[in-house]
C-alpha cells in the first residue's frame, strides 16, 4: 500500500499535484492552507478528508506518511525542517517505486516531497526527474 500524503499549499501547483497523486494511487489524506477557509475550499474541491491551517496538524496526522510542500522557499524550509524532525511513530519503509523529487511551476513556488519518518531524505531535482 502506498503512503498517505499530506499536501502543503493551495496554489495552482497543489491543484495539479493532488489529482496526479491520486491518479498514481496515493491517498491524499490532509491539506494545509494559509487560512482555514483556503484549506477548506480546496479540500472540498479535491475531496481531501482533512484540512487545516496548522502545520503540526498535518505532520502529526495519523494517516500522513509523506508530505508534498508547494510553498514559497521560506515556508518550504520551515516545514521541511519540522517534517524531518518529527518522529511520532516508528519509521515506515517507503515502497521502492516512490521517488522523492522536486518540481517547480513558478519561480516563487517549489514543490518538494518529503518522507517525514525517513531520515535519508534525497533531493533529486535533476532534469528528467518525474515527480510523484
Amino acid at each position: 500500500m502506498l503512503p498517505g500524503v499530506g499536501v502543503f499549499g493551495t496554489s495552482l501547483t497543489a491543484r495539479v499535484i493532488i489529482p496526479l497523486l491520486k491518479d498514481e494511487g496515493f491517498a491524499v489524506k490532509a491539506l494545509w492552507g494559509r487560512t482555514q477557509e483556503e484549506a477548506e475550499e480546496l479540500a472540498k474541491e479535491m475531496s481531501v478528508p482533512f484540512y487545516t491551517s496548522r502545520i503540526d496538524e498535518v505532520l502529526l496526522h495519523q494517516d500522513v506518511d509523506l508530505v508534498c510542500i508547494n510553498l514559497p522557499p521560506p515556508l518550504t524550509r520551515q516545514i521541511a525542517v519540522k517534517t524531518l524532525g518529527e518522529q511520532p511513530r516508528p519509521p515506515q519503509p517507503l515502497p521502492r517505486s516512490v521517488h522523492l523529487s522536486s518540481c517547480s511551476l513558478q519561480h516563487t513556488h517549489e514543490g518538494h516531497l518529503f518522507a517525514p519518518h525517513d531520515a535519508a531524505h534525497r533531493d533529486s531535482g535533476s532534469p528528467g526527474t518525474k515527480p510523484v
